[in-house]
């Protein structure tokens, strides 16, 4: 988990490379002051205008800023899990927000790294990059070096013999052994080159370029000031998520927690990043049927 935002970002970068209102499924804004009480599993009922009663939860209670507005963007099946968890101590309220703002923050910095202006280092960066990759893909498109394309052939030829009757067994085996030798041969003689395309500087320099793309964009998402809803600043270690969040996000998992749709990436689509703005909604795509 802790690797996930580098990873999907990483992702993005070699591929290329909103909110509502407040949590309403816990409880509405009252227009006037009200009386609460807490219960003993820790959630507060509080005494709505005209005397009615609302029950909010723990996790209810806890939810704030950015982590909120994420709450809101998820299917209702995850909504129930979560305050499932909460309620049940599982994971605490505060791991449930934390791991939330992880979750918002590393979507938010894959939509920064596919719709934030490029930088002139950026940019020259991505265009080596492009060279070196047009180099890996003529390379791969041309297949594994003749030797070892026609041991491979030979394997497959020897298999249909075997299986048709024309080879007996130890003949077979004796062939099998011999093709074998050929591969292992082939390996011993293969180089980065052979493999991608590229030299070994040229790989090295694949993947300095990639962090130099990578550390820019991060940079820049760390400096943005989300105001309230970021509660925790970055640190100078993880520069999308703090060492909290990212852990809470860990725990939150650990407990059972599973997001198999693209909420997460509607949040961000829905969430007014300063300097971007919001982005374009993109329809709902799960693995389980949704419960909205």
């Amino acid at each position: 988990m802790v690797q996930s935002v580098y990873s999907s970002a990483w992702a993005s970068l070699t591929a290329k490379s909103g909110p509502a209102s407040g949590v309403h499924a816990f409880v509405g804004k009252t227009t006037a002051p009200t009386a609460k009480s807490v219960d003993a599993s820790g959630s507060t009922t509080a005494a709505a205008p005209g005397g009615d009663s609302v029950k909010v939860s723990k996790l209810g209670q806890a939810l704030t800023g950015m982590a909120a507005k994420a709450f809101e963007h998820l299917d209702g099946d995850s909504k129930k899990q979560l305050e499932t968890l909460v309620e049940t101590g599982r994971v605490s309220a505060d791991d449930a927000v934390k791991g939330l703002r992880s979750l918002a923050k590393n979507a938010l910095f894959g939509r920064f790294v596919s719709e934030a202006p490029t930088t002139t280092e950026e940019d020259a960066a991505s265009a080596r990059m492009k060279v070196l990759g047009d180099k890996r893909a003529a390379a791969m498109k041309a297949g594994p070096p003749k030797d070892v394309a026609d041991a491979l052939n030979a394997l497959d030829r020897l298999g249909e013999a075997m299986k048709s009757g024309a080879v007996n067994q130890e003949d077979g085996a004796a062939s099998l052994a011999e093709i074998h030798k050929r591969l292992r041969d082939a390996n011993t003689q293969m180089t980065t080159e052979k493999l991608t395309g590229l030299t070994e500087a040229e790989n090295e320099e694949d993947h300095r370029l990639l962090n130099v793309v990578f550390g820019s964009k991060a940079n820049r998402f760390a400096d943005i000031d989300f105001g309230e809803d970021d509660h925790e600043t970055s640190s100078t270690t993880y520069k999308i998520q703090t060492k909290d969040e990212l852990d809470a996000a860990d725990r939150l998992f650990a407990a059972g927690f599973k997001l198999e749709n693209n909420a997460m990436a509607r949040f961000a689509a829905d969430f007014d990043i300063p300097g971007l703005g919001k982005g374009t909604m993109p329809p709902w795509k799960s693995f389980q049927p949704l419960s909205r």
